[in-house]
Parts: structure tokens; C-alpha cells; sequence
């Protein structure tokens, strides 16, 4: 009984392990996602009000994706179903049809990815940047405010 219960406890710790990766990995997409979201809206607004342009020149134009590569249509094709037709809606609501829009786009291409067996989108350069630049403004932070 006491063999048991001791790899009972052990696999509840390995368990809990992977789910407290599995929810850090969780938080680090949704973050990626919402700094994602974020550029696209910092685009919309400075053609909007910067250059004057309608909402929907405005989402259109923040709309650029051939820097996704084979992805780019992926991106493209969320972006239109989903951002564009937020043109006419308050700022709030357009960012987070931006938002969702990039979700979107996020999670198909990472299902692209698995199918093609390309390498992960958690394996690219620019999310482990996103990653390293994060966690590095993090413990600047803790760093910060343990010292005197």
C-alpha cells in the first residue's frame, strides 16, 4: 500500500509539472498573440490617424502579411473575416477583432505547421525573441524591486 501511494505521489508531481509547463506555455502564447495584436493595432492607428485614412483603408493597409511567408494567406484570410469587418466599430471593439484575428491566424498556422511538419511556430526566431525579450523585461523588473 505505502509503494502505491508513493507513485501515486510521484506521478501527481510529474503530472503537475507538465501542467504547470503546459500553462506557462499557454500564458506565452497568449501573450505573443496580444503583443501580435498589439503592432497590427499600433499599424491601424498611425494610418488612420496619422495619414487620415478611413477605418477600413486603415485596417486594410495594417493588413500586411507577406512577411508571414507560406503563411501569408493564412493570416490574410482571418484578417479579412474577422478585422476588416470591425471598420465601423468603436476602438475598442475593432482591437479586439485585431485580436481575434491574430488568434485565429496564430492557431491555423500552428496547424499548418504540425501537418507540414515544418518546424513549430515555438521553434521560429521570432517567438523565442518574443520569449527572451519578455522574460528578460520581467526579471529586470523583480530585479528592480527586491533592491534597496
Amino acid at each position: 500500500m505505502g509503494e502505491e501511494s508513493g507513485k501515486k505521489k510521484g506521478g501527481g508531481r510529474k503530472r503537475g509539472r507538465r501542467d504547470k509547463d503546459r500553462h506557462f506555455m499557454d500564458a506565452a502564447l497568449d501573450a505573443y498573440i496580444r503583443s501580435l495584436a498589439l503592432q497590427f493595432w499600433r499599424d491601424f492607428i498611425v494610418y488612420r490617424d496619422r495619414q487620415e485614412k478611413s477605418a477600413a483603408e486603415a485596417l486594410r493597409e495594417a493588413g500586411y502579411f507577406e512577411d508571414r511567408g507560406e503563411y501569408g494567406a493564412l493570416w490574410s484570410a482571418h484578417w479579412a473575416r474577422i478585422a476588416l469587418p470591425a471598420a465601423e466599430r468603436p476602438d475598442g471593439e475593432i482591437f479586439g477583432q485585431i485580436e481575434a484575428a491574430v488568434r485565429a491566424a496564430v492557431l491555423a498556422e500552428k496547424a499548418a505547421r504540425l501537418e507540414r511538419g515544418a518546424p513549430t511556430l515555438e521553434d521560429t526566431d521570432e517567438y523565442n525573441g518574443f520569449l527572451r525579450q519578455t522574460l528578460n523585461q520581467l526579471l529586470t523588473e523583480a530585479s528592480a524591486e527586491t533592491e534597496p
